[in-house]
């Protein structure tokens, strides 16, 4: 039981058991509870999308620790967020410009007993300030319009600024997010694109921008 009185019991439909953590699917009761109580994310934020599990999976090869800072950039629900925090027991920030998201990703993290702060910020508020106190700064499925693109490459350059040691932006393929590692390349920053494949909770594929300080 979390600590709201939600209980999700094992093989419960609509739900994912993954690395860990609960996810809820956008068919659970909760979720539609959430639905029916007004709160609809208008920017994407959905459902769990599903480029955020290949981040998890780096974010383990990496062998993240406990005193690491991670930023999550446009979390939505907050798998992200959720599973850095459980695995790692770091300290974890989620920010998204929507604030209808944040209900949903309220319901995960109890779920899943974490604590996770939470900002309601579009991505040119970030401040140099505010990335000085982060190590990982990541997001999964953020960079999908066009005008996009230089947005997140101005974030980029002052999350390198203030000291943030490695950036992972992750993508199933839309041409901005190509365009935004193009522009990196072109800037001569220490980037790279790598194309990650999981077969759970189901055979997903995606593109990793990882940018390193």
């Amino acid at each position: 039981m979390s600590a709201s009185g939600v209980v999700i019991r094992a093989g419960e439909p609509h739900t994912i058991r993954t690395r860990g953590i609960t996810l809820l699917r956008s068919g659970h009761k909760e979720i539609r509870r959430l639905k029916r109580a007004n709160h609809t994310p208008s920017i994407h934020g959905n459902k769990v999308w599903n480029s955020s599990f290949l981040i998890m999976d780096h974010l383990t090869r990496q062998k993240m620790t406990a005193d690491q800072h991670l930023l999550d950039i446009g979390c939505g629900w907050g798998p992200l967020s959720v599973f850095a925090a459980k695995r790692f027991g770091c300290q974890v920030t989620a920010v998204d410009a929507d604030e209808d998201v944040f209900p949903y990703l309220d319901l995960h993290a109890q779920i899943n007993k974490v604590d996770i702060e939470q900002k309601v910020l579009r991505f040119e508020k970030l401040t140099q300030k505010m990335l000085g106190k982060v190590d990982i700064m990541a997001g999964a499925d953020i960079c999908f319009w066009d005008e996009l693109t230089p947005v997140l490459y101005n974030l980029i350059r002052r999350a390198l600024r203030a000291g943030v040691q490695e950036i992972i932006i992750a993508d199933p393929g839309r041409s901005p997010f190509y365009a935004l590692a193009e522009k990196c390349e072109q800037a001569g920053l220490d980037s790279r694109v790598v194309e990650r494949r999981t077969k759970t909770p189901k055979n997903l594929c995606a593109d990793l921008l990882i940018i390193n300080n």
